[in-house]
C-alpha cells in the first residue's frame, strides 16, 4: 500500500488544513518545508488567515508572527 503524505493532497486542500490550526503550530509547520514556508508566507495565505481572527490586537499579532518567521 502506498505511504499518501501531506504533500500528495491539492494545494487548496492544504492550505484550508494549515488555515485551521492556530497560530503557534502554524509557526512550526513554517520549518517543516519550503513549500509550506512558500505557502504559510503567502499574501493570499496571510490575508485569509487574518480574516479568521476576531479582534484587531489578535490580527495584529497573528500578522507579526507570520511576517517574523
Amino acid at each position: 500500500m502506498e505511504n499518501p503524505n501531506f504533500g500528495t493532497l491539492p494545494e487548496d486542500l492544504q492550505k484550508e488544513i494549515l488555515l485551521r490550526l492556530p497560530l503557534k503550530s502554524l509557526g512550526v509547520c513554517i520549518g517543516v518545508s519550503k513549500q509550506w514556508r512558500s505557502l504559510i508566507r503567502s499574501q493570499e495565505f496571510r490575508d485569509l488567515y487574518s480574516s479568521r481572527w476576531k479582534t484587531p490586537h489578535d490580527l495584529r499579532q497573528a500578522l507579526i508572527y507570520l511576517l517574523l518567521w
